[in-house]
């Protein structure tokens, strides 16, 4: 991928992605953002200078592809060797749970900084692993769990995170 400079890097691949995926009529996904109360805004700037969440999110985009209701959230590790759970909220968990239960697509994407690999996480085995802990067992995903071939997210031209090729995959859609 070699997207240098690099901060907001994931959110910014896939807002430029779905802002290519709307421009060629493929699918409609919207980053839904954190609820805030806003209690001051420098006048002269107009910038917020204090505030709070008002209430927990749901997950960072929504939207319908093919007719199918999806729901992702993004995630960005530096480790190398696994992705840690403690990265998804309980309620991030709760309504990809609920989503999927309720006939949506359900996932996350991973992002591994140091290698420069993005990952589409079925919600199935993010559950898998959540379950697991939650019985005292391992607290993180093994890399090599989620670095499958079939699950790597590539570039196809100013789409620069193509998650909607491996929903085509997986789903036959």
């Amino acid at each position: 991928m070699n997207y240098g400079g690099r901060g907001k890097a994931l959110e910014n691949m896939i807002e430029t992605s779905n802002r290519q995926y709307s421009f060629q009529n493929r699918a409609v996904i919207q980053k839904i953002p954190t609820p805030v109360k806003v209690l001051n805004i420098n006048s002269r700037t107009g910038k917020i200078t204090n505030g709070f969440y008002e209430k927990k999110s749901t997950v960072d985009y929504i939207g319908n592809y093919k007719g199918q209701a999806i729901a992702f959230d993004a995630k960005e590790t530096r480790i190398e060797t696994r992705f840690d759970l403690s990265n998804v909220k309980k309620h991030q968990y709760h309504y990809l749970k609920n989503w999927a239960a309720n006939g949506g697509i359900a996932f996350l994407i991973i992002y591994f900084n140091s290698l420069d690999e993005a990952y589409y996480l079925p919600y199935g085995l993010l559950n898998e692993y959540w379950q697991g802990r939650l019985k005292g067992k391992r607290k993180s995903i093994p890399y090599q769990k989620i670095a499958k071939e079939e699950y790597k997210i590539s570039s196809q031209g100013l789409v620069l995170l193509d998650y909607l090729e491996i929903i085509d995959r997986v789903f036959s859609l």
